[in-house]
């Protein structure tokens, strides 16, 4: 080997060594990792609040049948269109359905075995469902009535919700307007099962055969 081949050898053997301790270094270490989603627990969250706001409709819907006395529960029992509340009834309540109606044409059950049920299935068992989906079909049967009392709260505070309160000279003018065109049993269950924000003395005054 000559002097010129030994020069250039010993020229190139500190860039290989160079490039070995290169390769030696460990990796960079990645830090841009994902956040773990937290979508989940929001759903849980969500559900577990509609869940609360469902519950709490189930109870102030048989509080509301509570009050209403015999003769206006069975009122109210047979204003339900029953073919309509009982495909209903069978998509969410099946179990009521099959122990009390499966098998029975609609047009055979009486007001009578629906009170029964509901004095059952409400009030010693404390079925909110049942309750919430008797008022629903009942405002449906009577929408003409719960369309106009809805008009006429909304024109004390178009945010329904956010009444607290609403005074005999408010209420005066609503059940006067009422009782002039719809029963005044009837007036008296919307006023009750929807949960109308009046006092129950006014109520018992303004309905005094009825409550």
């Amino acid at each position: 080997m000559t002097e010129e081949q030994q020069d250039t050898s010993e020229q190139v053997e500190p860039q290989s060594e160079q490039v070995e301790a290169q390769s030696e270094q460990p990796a960079a270490v990645e830090t841009n990792k994902e956040e773990p989603s937290t979508a989940p627990e929001q759903a849980a969250d969500d559900n577990a609040s509609e869940d609360e706001d469902e519950q709490e409709n189930g109870s102030e819907a048989i509080e509301a049948l509570k009050k209403l006395p015999a003769p206006l529960l069975g009122r109210l029992c047979r204003g339900i269109p029953m073919r309509t509340f009982l495909a209903e009834l069978a998509r969410l309540d099946r179990s009521v359905y099959f122990r009390y109606f499966k098998g029975y044409r609609p047009v055979k059950i009486t007001a009578k075995r629906l009170q029964q049920v509901v004095t059952r299935e409400v009030f010693e068992r404390d079925n909110g469902m049942l309750a919430q989906l008797l008022i629903y079909n009942w405002d449906e049967f009577q929408w003409k009535l719960y369309g106009d009392l809805q008009k006429h709260v909304k024109a004390i505070n178009e945010d329904v919700e956010a009444i607290e309160h609403i005074s005999a000279e408010e209420a005066d003018p609503i059940f006067d307007d009422l009782t002039e065109r719809f029963d005044a049993r009837d007036v008296a269950i919307a006023a009750m099962i929807n949960g109308l924000r009046v006092d129950e003395d006014y109520l018992k005054g303004r309905f005094p055969t009825l409550l």
